[in-house]
């Protein structure tokens, strides 16, 4: 049983909306923590900012996947020595969550520790071990086992702040890789936000050297990431979704650069044109790229990529290459996309096909091998 100082990390009890760690002796302080699933971070900042100056909450984390599959999570920490005071703080945050009409629910009982304990466990009904290899934690089972790298974010070198978790995601994803981005908001003295952010690798095939961080900072071309070499004891603190290190960034007024008003289809013209040149090879499919925004597939097609619409260059690569060639176009604005399907003379022309710019993501690329 894996322990962090005075708690034992497995040994929990749940209850209803909240996840309950007891100390080992009488004095020790009850630690909680609940998990909400929510839409709009700039509608909870506020908030949060109070519950935290306010001590109704110790801090609180954000958690983000790739794969994404549960959405953004967030976890509040509560700190108390009486369960019935943690009990009336967080139906404190809730009613304020509901005042505020805020679109959030709070996670409770099976669902809440499935995804507490999500980015640990294995499986459930068998023990866990953990063990330090080298500079990372490995996490097993009697059937299965996964290594965990740790890596600190450097926010400061960050000049696409709007759009760096979406892309940051997609590029783990194009690589290959999966973790989680965490990150941990406290506040100082001075009430102003600490945040700490970091991103875990997980890694189930062990074989060959993990150059993660190489090839991100390689593609950014600034150094983004940094491995942080780890101690058994900090799977604590990733658990707790607490700060693995001490550095931190004080982001007050700015969170909303990171986590925008709402979720909108903000992507990288770079790492989308990476995606796709990564999913035709993946997918076997011949191709030469004829210039940043062009590529010539198959010897049949033409996938025109563009950030905005370029009408002029659109039209020119047409009366160069049309009809000879069934002729793809994504715009990546939405604004471009729009302004594009309205152009009758475009839109209406036979075997020219125009991809929404959400669609890429699940774009069938198979497309690019049937017979015409």
């Amino acid at each position: 049983m894996v322990k962090k100082g005075k708690y034992k990390l497995f040994n929990y009890l749940i209850e209803n909306h909240l996840i309950y760690y007891k100390g080992l002796r009488k004095n020790d302080k009850i630690i909680a923590f609940a998990i909400l699933d929510y839409i709009e971070f700039n509608k909870l900042e506020t908030l949060l900012k109070d519950l935290l100056k306010n001590k109704f909450i110790q801090y609180y984390a954000i958690q983000i996947a790739t794969p994404k599959t549960n959405g953004n999570l967030l976890f509040l920490n509560f700190e108390d020595n009486s369960k019935e005071r943690i009990v009336k703080s967080f139906n404190f945050v809730q009613q304020k969550i509901t005042e505020a009409q805020i679109l959030a629910k709070f996670q409770k009982e099976k669902n809440l520790e499935e995804n507490f304990l999500s980015i640990i466990t294995l499986d459930k009904s068998s023990n866990t071990s953990i063990t330090k290899i080298s500079e990372s934690l490995k996490i097993s089972d009697e059937n299965k086992e996964k290594l965990l790298n740790f890596f600190l974010l450097n926010l400061d070198v960050i000049k696409k702040k709007e759009s760096f978790i979406i892309n940051f995601l997609n590029l783990i994803k194009n690589f290959e890789s999966e973790g989680v981005l965490i990150f941990n908001f406290k506040i100082n003295n001075n009430d102003e936000i600490k945040v700490y952010p970091y991103f875990v690798e997980n890694r189930e095939n062990f074989d060959g050297f993990s150059n993660i961080e190489e090839r991100i900072n390689n593609f950014f071309q600034m150094n983004l990431i940094k491995k942080q070499p780890i101690k058994i004891g900090a799977i604590s603190n990733y658990l707790w979704r607490l700060e693995i290190s001490n550095n931190f960034y004080i982001l007050n007024g700015c969170f909303n650069h990171f986590f925008p008003k709402s979720s909108p289809n903000i992507l990288d013209f770079s790492i989308i044109n990476e995606e796709i040149e990564q999913n035709l090879q993946k997918n076997k499919i011949e191709y030469i790229r004829l210039g940043k925004s062009l590529i010539f597939i198959e010897q049949k097609y033409l996938f025109i990529i563009l950030e905005n619409l370029d009408s002029k260059y659109i039209i020119r690569i047409l009366k160069k290459y049309y009809p000879k060639y069934i002729v793809f176009i994504l715009v990546i604005k939405e604004s471009g996309y729009k302004k594009l399907i309205q152009a009758n003379k475009i839109k209406l022309i036979e075997n020219i096909k125009i991809i929404h710019p959400k669609d890429i993501q699940n774009f069938n690329y198979q497309e690019f091998k049937r017979k015409i």
